[in-house]
């Protein structure tokens, strides 16, 4: 099978490993401390759904850690890589935007002017992401806890590192996603999707993000449109894991997938502790968000 071709930019221009680049990308602060953050964004039918949304987000976290950028240049640049990936008739994948604080500073120190590094990649769709959207996938309990962050929580930033350990923590095909809660079982996410839930009472349910977590741009979609447009109330609370345990319905959601149901819940030493159906309302939900955005069917 032939080798794939790579697709990326760095700071607008095409990456081709010169040497000047090589130098500079071992030099980052973003490979150095994690000094940086980054954004998926789906391409579909060469077009960038919630793109606004993705930037604006990135601009104002980009800020928090100190880190300039335009929103007119990440769009710029973010372009010109779709316009290389028409010229090749690639329509459908996922762009990748990583910026980081660029090469500088002494040890930990920010050099007095951040140059940002802003990467954009393209790589091809989940293979089995139409089969999850339409059937659900199952989870599991995370056993590594998530720490209180608050002055990072929200952030997608560069250090993943919770979210690589809980990964390893199987290496079947079993599931799709893991669970990830705090050390006092608080539900705060999914290792790659945001989580909401209808709870024993009828009422949904996401947790917050005060002290850790990622804030996710679909999250924010489902928050402010989809419930809304669907008359179905959702309240931003603090979610324990017992009431995790007598859910209703559940789904995870992020930028990529869109609205996924969650059909299987097991713990973390692979006991199943409840099955769910996919429930009205999270059809009706999901069905709103297709209708608004038809890139998620």
């Amino acid at each position: 099978m032939p080798k794939s071709k790579f697709y990326g930019n760095l700071n607008g221009q095409l990456i081709d490993y010169s040497v000047k680049q090589r130098a500079d990308l071992f030099q980052d602060r973003g490979l150095a401390y994690g000094h940086g953050l980054f954004e998926s964004i789906l391409l579909y039918n060469a077009e960038l759904p919630l793109l606004e949304r993705h930037l604006l987000r990135l601009c104002r976290d980009a800020h928090k850690l100190g880190i300039p950028i335009q929103f007119e240049r990440v769009e710029q640049y973010l372009k010109q890589l779709v316009e290389v990936l028409e010229s090749d008739a690639v329509g459908k994948g996922v762009l990748k935007i990583i910026v980081t604080a660029g090469v500088g500073g002494r040890g930990y120190q920010s050099p007095e002017v951040t140059d940002p590094s802003i990467i954009c990649l393209y790589s091809p769709v989940p293979e089995d992401m139409d089969r999850q959207r339409g059937e659900g996938i199952a989870v599991r309990y995370s056993e590594h806890r998530l720490p209180y962050n608050s002055a990072l929580a929200g952030i997608k930033h560069l250090n993943r590192l919770d979210q690589v350990l809980a990964r390893r923590e199987w290496d079947c095909a079993d599931y799709q996603d893991g669970l990830m809660f705090t050390d006092a079982n608080q539900l705060i996410e999914s290792i790659s999707a945001n989580v909401f839930l209808k709870n024993a009472s009828g009422d949904w349910l996401t947790p917050r993000l005060d002290v850790a977590g990622v804030s996710g741009v679909m999250r924010s979609l489902l928050l402010e449109e989809i419930f809304p447009a669907c008359q179905i109330p959702v309240a931003v609370v603090e979610v324990s894991s017992g009431e995790l345990a007598l859910c209703q319905e559940l789904f995870v959601c992020n930028s990529i997938r869109g609205l996924v149901a969650v059909t299987s819940v097991h713990n973390s030493q692979n006991k199943p502790v409840k099955s769910l159906p996919i429930g009205e309302q999270t059809l009706m939900l999901r069905s709103k968000l297709v209708e608004k955005y038809p890139h998620y069917q």
